[in-house]
């Protein structure tokens, strides 16, 4: 299932050369120190450095001083560490297996992903070889495949929603080439400036250096013309998890085999405005208000996969097989929850103004909406191999 936009790029650095599938970029002096200075920006001095057994790397940096808050629009910007939700989640038991351990930074710092200049130059590289409808702000979502979409509030014209909810199940989809990507994510777009927030899973190599499924998030204020980016790749999310990165790598299902799904929740703060995330029933941090002009409620929300690929074939999506295989077999999102007043509680989604759509029926399918009940609830199946789409 398809969106639209995120963050781009690929390639190998090699002294200040980028060579990538489709030929060899050169790095100017001016974009080499160009370079350094977003380092220095995005690499703050830590109080403790950890290394992964994925060989991350991350510095624990004061929660105050993260990089985030050298945004404009955050000068003044005080960090909220108290979260004055009104609604109180359970924990579920099996979340920190999935999730992991955490990072272990030192309480009042946050763990930020060590940024590294050849991340920086795959996003730079990648950009030059697509057209300007996926340039750097823009999520490289090509075909828009299976988006299952709510339309209306119940009956209200003009629709506001205040949080969205649901489980991911987790894969790894295969893909065939470097700068392909297999995302399933929740999303909420409004405003008439098209600001938005999605978070979910994703295999992203051009993103993240490798072929693992990776925990997301990306944000934009205008429909990624100049703004927005994956993670903490620009100021804006602030971390106050000192355990859980964002970008953190999650364990993945098997077909017919052990399962594994995430719950993911992104809420709006009555009382400050900010919009929170969840995972695991777990706070991780928030987009503040400040970063979205128009962004009081959300006028849409989506949930589903998107694929991305600049030629044929289309990579799988989900775990790369149809939903008439069932759920063991193809990827399913459960417990589809949404939130239509300003700090009310979560609610089931409603039949009444959703649409299912399968963009490409021949490479993805998605199944109907069923209320389950019990640990299902609303739920449905979704997915493909891809292919000659």
């Amino acid at each position: 299932m398809a969106l639209k936009k995120m963050m781009s790029c690929y390639g190998v650095l090699v002294l200040l050369i980028v060579v990538d599938i489709n030929g060899v970029w050169s790095i100017s002096r001016e974009e080499d120190l160009e370079l350094e200075r977003q380092l220095k920006i995005l690499n703050k001095p830590g109080v403790k450095t950890i290394k992964t057994d994925n060989g991350e790397i991350f510095n624990c940096v004061d929660i105050h001083k993260q990089p985030s808050l050298d945004h404009p629009l955050l000068k003044n910007h005080e960090v909220q560490v108290v979260i004055t939700l009104i609604f109180k989640s359970v924990k579920e038991k099996e979340s920190p297996s999935v999730l992991g351990k955490g990072i272990g930074c030192p309480i009042g710092t946050v763990p930020i992903r060590r940024t590294q200049k050849e991340d920086l130059i795959r996003a730079q590289a990648f950009s030059k070889l697509r057209t300007r409808r996926y340039a750097d702000n823009s999520h490289p979502l090509a075909p828009e495949s299976n988006v299952f979409r709510i339309h209306t509030n119940k009956d209200l014209l003009v629709p506001e929603y205040y949080g969205i909810e649901s489980y991911l199940n987790i894969y790894n989809p295969t893909l065939s080439s470097p700068d392909q990507a297999s995302t399933t994510l929740i999303y909420l777009a409004g405003g008439v400036d098209v600001s938005d927030i999605s978070v979910g899973w994703t295999v992203y190599e051009p993103r993240y250096g490798d072929n693992k499924t990776h925990l997301f998030t990306y944000w934009t204020a205008d429909n990624g013309a100049t703004t927005g980016c994956y993670d903490l790749l620009c100021p804006g999310f602030i971390l106050t998890n000192p355990d859980f990165p964002l970008g953190l790598t999650l364990p993945s299902s098997t077909y017919r085999g052990a399962q594994y799904d995430l719950k993911m929740r992104v809420s709006k703060d009555p009382k400050t405005g900010h919009w929170w995330l969840f995972v695991a029933d777990i706070e991780f941090g928030y987009w503040p208000k400040q970063l979205f002009s128009f962004f009081g409620a959300a006028r849409e929300l989506y949930w589903g996969g998107e694929v991305f690929s600049p030629s044929q074939p289309f990579p799988p999506m989900g775990s790369g097989h149809f939903p008439e295989e069932g759920a063991g077999a193809a990827c399913f999102m459960r417990a589809l929850k949404y939130q239509y007043e300003d700090g009310g509680a979560f609610e089931d989604i409603l039949d009444k103004g959703m649409s299912v759509l399968a963009d490409s029926p021949g490479c993805y399918k998605v199944g109907p909406l069923i209320n389950r009940g019990g640990f299902w609830g609303i739920t449905f199946l979704f997915g493909g191999p891809g292919g000659q789409c």
